[in-house]
């Protein structure tokens, strides 16, 4: 997907959400956007030169491999999303399957990290792997999680969407769309939070920021 399709397509999105949403709950939407840039959740996520969390996963092999072990093969990218309900995050998701070929000629591995279990092998790319964050325990860390107030959470409800159930956790909460790029010494080289769920980091200023890791 080239860059204006994707920044398009994430505008007509959001064009769409508008037009068609009724008031009151984009404004519920809104509100929640507005407080967590009030309660600066951007500030407070892991920043640029701090360390970056191991944590374990299970690779399309089938084995579990760590993030350290990964790094020891190039830089890798974590990019957290909400689930595969998200209109935003399947957007973002097909966007960086298109990008696969040349991330790995990059010598990068690329991970996306969502707190939905898949339940449909079919849904998951297959050129990249997709980790399960139960409790989003790796995206805590990372501090990136809030919790769903209850207008939100209400919302949710009367879309059909229960995240309790969808996420396997008793825990009504989502990790804010970020992209981090992990440099081989295990410093956090590059950050892209927004704690608006609309906006996401496109793969081409991803690719640019790659560059510098890998030349």
């Amino acid at each position: 997907m080239p860059p204006s399709a994707f920044l398009d397509k994430l505008a007509q999105l959001r064009s769409n959400n508008c037009e068609n949403l009724p008031t009151p709950e984009l404004a519920v939407l809104n509100r929640t956007v507005a407080r967590l840039r009030r309660e600066g959740l951007q500030s407070k996520c892991l920043q640029t030169g701090e360390t970056a969390p191991d944590f374990s996963l299970q690779s399309h092999s089938g084995g579990d491999i760590s993030l350290y072990t990964l790094l020891k093969n190039g830089p890798v990218v974590l990019s957290f999303f909400r689930g595969f309900w998200c209109p935003y995050c399947k957007t973002e998701i097909e966007a960086y399957e298109d990008v696969q070929g040349e991330l790995e000629r990059m010598g990068c591995t690329y991970l996306a990290i969502t707190p939905q279990k898949p339940v449909d092998a079919a849904t998951l790319p297959s050129n990249y792997d997709v980790v399960y964050d139960r409790d989003n325990l790796i995206a805590r860390r990372f501090g990136i999680v809030y919790e769903l107030d209850h207008a939100e959470r209400d919302l949710f409800q009367s879309w059909g969407l229960l995240l309790d159930k969808v996420n396997e956790s008793d825990k009504w909460e989502l990790p804010v769309p970020a992209t981090f790029i992990l440099a081989q010494d295990r410093t956090i080289g590059f950050e892209y939070v927004d704690v608006d769920f609309r906006a996401r980091c496109c793969p081409d200023q991803l690719i640019k920021e790659l560059k510098s890791f890998t030349a």
